[in-house]
C-alpha cells in the first residue's frame, strides 16, 4: 500500500462540492483505489486469567490501527505472532484503559495477553 495526500489541511482533509470528503492522508492499493482498515474485535466483556492470552484473531489486514482497550486490572498487552509461528511478540502494553496507535503486518495473528498474576476483567478491545 501507499499513502496519497489529499488537498487541504493536513489534519482535516478537504470537503468536496459533492459533499464527499477526502482525508488528508488515505491508504490506496497498487491501482490507486482507496482502501480502509477493517475493525477486529479482540475481546467483548472478557475475563483474561493470569499469564494467559485470548483466542487469536487471524488474518489481520496489514496497516496502521488504533488499538482501543477497556479493562479492570493492572495492564494488558497486545501481541502479534512472530514469523516463527510460535513466539508471541509484544506490540504495545497499556496500564490503563485507552487507545494506542500500532502497526500490524499483513496476515498477522493478534491476541491480548495478561502478563499479571491476577485476572483482568471487563475487557473490551478492538483494532480499527
Amino acid at each position: 500500500m501507499m499513502a496519497r495526500f489529499g488537498k487541504g489541511d493536513a489534519l482535516t482533509g478537504t470537503r468536496q462540492s459533492d459533499g464527499s470528503y477526502i482525508p488528508a492522508m488515505q491508504l490506496v492499493d497498487g491501482n490507486g483505489n482507496a482502501t480502509s482498515n477493517q475493525t477486529y474485535t479482540l475481546a467483548s466483556n472478557a475475563t483474561i486469567t493470569a499469564t494467559t492470552g485470548t483466542t487469536p484473531v487471524t488474518g489481520v489486514q496489514g496497516g496502521s490501527y488504533i488499538w482501543d482497550v477497556q479493562f479492570t486490572g493492572t495492564s494488558v498487552t497486545l501481541q502479534a505472532l512472530g514469523s516463527d509461528g510460535v513466539t508471541w511478540r509484544d506490540v504495545a502494553t497499556r496500564t490503563s484503559s485507552g487507545t494506542t496507535g500500532v502497526v500490524i503486518g499483513q496476515g498477522a495473528s493478534v491476541r491480548l495477553y495478561n502478563p499479571n498474576n491476577a485476572a483482568l476483567t471487563g475487557v473490551y478491545s478492538n483494532l480499527s
